[in-house]
């Protein structure tokens, strides 16, 4: 059982390094993510008292070089971004992605203490790790995008009273409510998820934006319930990336413009300044499965 105001001690496992001109203005993906989880804590531990805060070490492991924690002395793991195709994990020069591959199986199946997120390239190798598909897309996702929660997403990401929400031209379907927004940026994605894990959120172009996987699900019969606490879930991932600023997505966007072509490059360009929920919406969930709320 989770307690207020313990330390949490989370493993990050790098699997890429940020483009230099990114790096010199907000650091490596340590102190990215490191800030994308310093900013969702502090509303948390401001609603709390002064003996009642929440801490946290983010220690990073650089999986590319095959470092990789004991996993027993950490809450959580978080799997990064990387600018590798995760598909092409049997390919020479891949060995390292195998390896990622097979750990994070491991932990998953062995390590039901320890939570996982995978972001991004991480969101695809837990897809791959665990029984699921990753392929290369028909176009490239870039910039703040609208998302489709499903049912069980807007319940895990707190927006079941529509206070994030803004959707006034689609019917009420199960997919009727959009996390507005999130940065995007990757050209594959996971058109299957694996066994028992439950889709969050979709785009217009991929069905999986995000998926949780809960605990214990073989005994929940793989249906997602209505009665659950975020701490219920072990596994969670999503395609976009909550810890991009309008800035990051800037440099990334023209670093890319060749790969990307001229009218994906000014769409996102346009849409790089948009509202970025990764912080409130995903941010605040990557806690509350860790048990700070």
């Amino acid at each position: 059982m989770y307690e207020p105001g313990t330390h949490r001690r989370i493993a990050i496992l790098i699997c890429d390094v940020p483009a230099d001109t990114i790096r010199e203005q907000h650091g490596d993906y340590t102190r990215i993510f490191g800030t994308l989880l310093e900013e969702s804590l502090k509303p948390i531990n401001e609603a709390h008292s002064a003996d009642s805060q929440t801490t946290f070490t983010l220690e990073p492991f650089d999986v590319r070089a095959q470092v990789y924690p004991k996993e027993d002395e950490y809450d959580a793991m978080l799997i990064t971004g990387s600018a590798s195709t995760a598909h092409e994990y049997e390919q020479p020069g891949r060995e390292w992605m195998k390896k990622l591959i097979e750990y994070v199986r491991v932990v998953a199946t062995e390590k039901p203490r320890i939570k996982i997120f995978g972001i991004c390239f991480g969101h695809q190798i837990v897809a791959l790790a665990m029984g699921g598909t990753c392929v290369r897309n028909t176009r490239f996702e870039v910039s703040a995008t609208k998302l489709q929660l499903t049912e069980l997403g807007k319940r895990v990401y707190g927006v079941e009273s529509g206070a994030l929400v803004r959707n006034l031209y689609l019917p009420l379907v199960s997919y009727s409510f959009f996390l507005e927004n999130l940065h995007l940026m990757n050209r594959d994605h996971v058109p299957t998820e694996p066994p028992s894990f439950h889709v969050l959120a979709s785009s217009s172009q991929s069905p999986n934006h995000g998926m949780v996987l809960f605990s214990q699900s073989e005994s929940r019969k793989d249906a997602p319930h209505s009665n659950f606490r975020l701490t219920d879930i072990h596994i969670l991932t999503s395609q976009g990336h909550p810890k991009f600023t309008e800035s990051i997505m800037h440099h990334l966007l023209r670093l890319r413009r060749e790969l990307l072509g001229p009218e994906l490059f000014h769409d996102g360009e346009s849409r790089a300044g948009d509202q970025n929920d990764g912080v409130a919406v995903i941010g605040k969930a990557i806690w509350g499965v860790m048990g700070v709320e």
